[in-house]
């Protein structure tokens, strides 16, 4: 006769069918439900609840109308939004939409061309990297990444700014 438990495929086989019988019976037991505390919310805040139908199109988002909350100043002192670090301006929305879903915004942010080179990154991007057309789209998007990332003032080599030079002490 042979022995099932010998053949190391038919050891696998029994191991996974009694594994999947256990979580089978698990799965039939009756949970006990435990009642959740409802929060209490706190006397300073008040929650507001409107319907669906009462809510009101407010319009495209600019930079007045963004939230100073989620606002930050950079070293620089540029206003940029403070989850993304890209400069708040009317267009910043556009570019936060259209770039921020593939990669992190920090690839922008490091990037400084001009506009030939941003025009190239996006047909490179929509060739190989499946970017759709942008449309109308396209000029807003590149108008805003000239404005506040184009090229630096100093020759860039694409790695990093230089460093200044250190103020020695001298007697």
């Amino acid at each position: 006769m042979y022995k099932l438990s010998t053949n190391p495929n038919y050891r696998w086989l029994i191991a996974s069918l009694c594994i999947w019988l256990l979580c089978a019976w698990v799965a039939r037991q009756p949970v006990a439900q435990q009642p959740v505390p409802a929060k209490k919310a706190s006397p300073k805040t008040r929650v507001m609840h409107r319907p669906a139908t009462a809510r009101k199109e407010t319009g495209p988002v600019t930079a007045e109308t963004l939230p100073t909350a989620a606002t930050a100043v950079n070293p620089q002192g540029v206003v940029v939004d403070a989850e993304t670090g890209l400069a708040v301006d009317d267009n910043m929305v556009l570019v936060k939409g259209q770039c921020t879903v593939c990669h992190n915004s920090k690839l922008v942010l490091q990037s400084h061309f001009d506009r030939d080179k941003w025009i190239e990154r996006i047909r490179w991007m929509q060739r190989t990297q499946k970017l759709w057309d942008l449309g109308e789209t396209e000029k807003p998007i590149l108008d805003y990444l000239v404005k506040h990332y184009g090229p630096l003032p100093v020759n860039f080599d694409g790695r990093r700014l230089p460093l200044d030079q250190p103020k020695w002490h001298t007697r």
